[in-house]
C-alpha cells in the first residue's frame, strides 16, 4: 500500500502541526512550496517540491499537482490551508479522481468569505455578533467598539478594531482602496476559541473544541486548552449537515457567560495537534475519507482538559504585540518548561530538524523584534490564496 502524502503548502502552522500528528504514522510527505525554507521542510518526514507562486500562476500550480499525481502514487492529498479552495474551483485542470476529502466549490462559496459565512449563520440561526456589510465609513450603524473586517483574510490580517472616531477615520481609506468587500461586527468581550469538525458529505465524524490559552500572531491561538461542549458540537453539526460538507471545517467563536458567538469560519482543517492529544486524529480521518476507508460508527469527541502550545508561535505573537526582547525572553521562560502543556509545533525530541526554524526565528526576533511584521507577512504570502486567484481560475474554465 502506498504510504506517501502530498501537502499543498508547507508554510502554515497547520502544515507543521499536521506533521507532528503524523510522526508515528509511517508516511513520507511531499510538500509543495514556493518558499525555499518553509517550516514543514524541517522534518524527517518531508521532501520539499518547489512550486510557483500560486497567486501569480494558479493554472501552473494546478498543472503541477496533476503532473505529480501522474508521476507518483499518493495515498492522499492534505489541503492544510486555502489551496484546497483553489482545487475545488480548478477541478477541470485536475484528474477526474483526486485522493482528497474536499467540498465542492459551491459549498466553499458559502463559507470562504466572512460575509458569506455571516449570511449562512443568520439563515441557520447560529449565534453570531451583530454585523453589517459596509461600503463607506458613513454607512456604519453599529456602536463602538466593533471590528472592521475585509471579506477575505487569514492569520488575523485585514481585521481592525474600531473603538472611536479616530480609529474609524484611520480605517476609512481602506474601504475605498480596492474592490474588497467589508463588514463590521460588534465586539464581544470573552474567551476566544475554535470548534473543529470533519464531515462525510454532511455526516459529522469528529468534533473538538478548544479555548485560547496563549496568543500568537494576529491574536491566534498559539496555546490551547480543550473543553467539552455539547453546544458547539450541535452548532458545527447543523452547519455541516446544511451544507452537506465534505472534509474539515473550523468555526472561530467568542465565549461569553457560557454562550458561544461565532465570528468566522475556516473551510479547512486548522492546527490539529490539540485535538490529536485529546484523542481526535483529524489528519488520519481526512486520509481515510480520501481513500474511502473510514468506518467508525460513532462521532469522535475530543477529551477536555488537554493543554498544548507552540513555542515559536508564542514568541512571534509576543514580538508582534510588544516588540520587546525582555518580553520574548519571558515568554520563552514561561512556556519552555511548562509541565502541564505539551509542545506541538516544533517537537524537537521527536523530530530534530524542527529545531532549525525554532532557533532561527527566536534569534532573529531577539536581535530585531521589529522584524516580526516582515516575517509574518512573508509567511502568510506563501500559503494564502487570494480571492482574485480563485476567480481567475473560474474565468479560465
Amino acid at each position: 500500500m502506498p504510504n506517501r502524502l502530498l501537502f499543498l503548502e508547507g508554510s502554515s502552522l497547520t502544515s507543521r502541526e499536521t506533521l507532528t500528528v503524523l510522526l508515528k504514522s509511517g508516511y513520507k510527505i511531499d510538500v509543495l512550496s514556493p518558499s525555499r525554507f518553509p517550516i514543514a521542510a524541517f522534518s524527517r518526514l518531508t521532501h520539499r517540491i518547489p512550486t510557483v507562486d500560486v497567486n501569480r500562476f494558479p493554472t501552473d500550480y494546478l498543472k503541477q499537482v496533476q503532473q505529480l499525481l501522474d508521476q507518483k502514487t499518493y495515498t492522499a492529498i492534505l489541503p492544510t490551508h486555502e489551496e484546497g479552495w483553489l482545487l475545488a474551483n480548478g477541478k477541470p485542470f485536475l484528474p477526474a479522481f483526486l485522493p482528497i476529502a474536499l467540498a465542492d466549490k459551491e459549498q466553499f462559496e458559502k463559507l470562504a468569505g466572512k460575509i458569506a459565512f455571516a449570511e449562512t449563520a443568520d439563515r441557520l440561526g447560529l449565534p453570531i455578533p451583530k454585523w453589517e456589510q459596509v461600503k463607506d465609513a458613513d454607512s456604519i450603524r453599529l456602536d463602538y467598539p466593533y471590528w472592521l473586517k475585509a471579506d477575505y483574510g487569514t492569520a488575523g490580517r485585514s481585521v481592525y478594531q474600531i473603538s472611536n472616531q479616530d480609529d474609524l477615520l484611520q480605517a476609512a481609506e481602506l474601504l475605498s482602496a480596492n474592490d474588497e468587500r467589508w463588514m463590521v461586527q460588534q465586539d464581544i468581550a470573552g474567551d476566544y476559541g475554535q470548534v473543529q469538525a470533519v464531515f462525510d458529505h454532511g455526516r459529522l465524524l469528529a468534533v473538538h473544541t478548544s479555548l485560547k490559552a496563549g496568543a500568537g500572531a494576529g491574536g491566534s491561538a498559539a496555546a490551547r486548552l480543550s473543553i467539552a461542549s455539547e453546544e458547539t458540537r450541535e452548532h458545527a453539526e447543523k452547519l455541516g449537515r446544511f451544507l452537506k460538507w465534505h472534509g474539515s471545517l473550523t468555526l472561530d467563536f467568542i465565549r461569553r457567560e457560557g454562550q458561544f458567538y461565532y465570528i468566522e469560519c475556516n473551510p479547512r482543517m486548522v492546527e490539529p495537534a490539540n485535538a490529536y492529544k485529546a484523542g481526535v486524529h483529524f489528519p488520519k480521518i481526512m486520509i481515510d475519507l480520501a481513500t474511502h476507508s473510514y468506518a467508525e460508527p460513532e462521532v469522535r469527541l475530543g477529551q477536555a482538559g488537554i493543554q498544548t502550545h507552540s513555542l515559536m508561535a508564542l514568541i512571534i505573537g509576543t514580538a508582534e504585540r510588544t516588540k520587546s526582547r525582555i518580553k520574548i525572553l519571558q515568554t520563552i521562560r514561561q512556556w519552555l518548561w511548562k509541565s502541564d502543556s505539551q509542545e506541538v509545533l516544533m517537537p524537537v525530541w521527536q523530530d530534530f530538524p524542527s529545531f532549525i526554524p525554532l532557533a532561527t526565528v527566536t534569534l532573529r526576533l531577539l536581535i530585531n523584534p521589529k522584524s516580526v511584521k516582515h516575517l509574518v507577512d512573508q509567511t502568510v504570502k506563501h500559503y494564502s490564496v487570494e480571492p482574485a486567484t480563485v476567480k481567475n481560475i473560474e474565468q479560465k474554465i
